[in-house]
């Protein structure tokens, strides 16, 4: 009994070593954020607009690159651990209205991190053309935290997001992935919502932005084309 099942792992390990697979993609990150905090005053980048309603974020178009290893193990099951760097972060437009001048001003949080996600598919056993779902979980290490501010009369500036704002940035997050695909012979096309589970930013209740408990959370949709070898 003990032959067979040793005989069957070394066979399951030489199928899954068969059908491993070495990639690399790149493509489009549309980071945003998410989270009941998730809108803004516009008095943090201004005291004199303190008076206007909050602004909702929106979507900062980025990149997104890196290799992937998918380890096929059966029927059409494999799990690929993947490392990516991936710019986050989320934009926050505000349109002034004539009694503050008018015009408009953005403001762009730069967040860029290290992703290492480890992912299950699932592919339908059709030959050349493979469709597939995913989802799993992703670790990311905080690389670099910028804040880009546009005034309505068109000066910029741009330094930490410490420097700019006052607050600090968790050097970790942790996501739950979904996302769906087509294998397509070497070609790997693929479709993913990430969805932050830690806070963005530290709790301090000296912070300018939204004081104390802040519930901010990166959102992305990733859009990646691929190669497997």
């Amino acid at each position: 009994m003990k032959k067979i099942l040793l005989i069957s792992l070394v066979m399951l390990l030489a199928v899954s070593v068969a059908f491993s697979q070495f990639g690399i993609k790149g493509g489009l990150n549309l980071g945003t954020f998410g989270g009941a905090d998730k809108a803004i005053n516009p008095g943090v980048f201004d005291a004199s607009l303190a008076g206007l309603p909050n602004i909702d974020p929106t979507n900062r178009s980025a990149f997104t690159a890196g290799i992937s290893y998918k380890i096929g193990l059966i029927a059409g099951l494999s799990i690929q651990p993947e490392a990516l760097y991936t710019q986050k972060g989320a934009v926050y437009e505000i349109s002034l209205p004539a009694a503050f001048g008018g015009g408009s001003g953005k403001g762009t949080f730069k967040l860029d991190y290290v992703d290492i996600p480890i992912l299950v598919k699932f592919n339908l056993p059709i030959p050349l053309v493979s469709p597939y779902i995913e989802g799993g979980v992703s670790y990311s290490i905080l690389v670099s935290s910028k804040f880009k501010g546009e005034s309505p009369d068109g000066t910029s500036e741009e330094k930490s997001v410490k420097d700019m704002l006052g607050v600090d940035v968790n050097k970790n997050d942790f996501s739950i992935v979904v996302g769906v695909g087509i294998e397509i012979l070497i070609l790997d096309i693929n479709a993913r919502y990430v969805i932050g589970q830690t806070k963005i930013i530290k709790d301090d209740p000296t912070a300018l932005i939204n004081p104390g408990d802040k519930k901010i959370y990166n959102r992305g949709i990733m859009l990646t084309a691929g190669l497997r070898f």
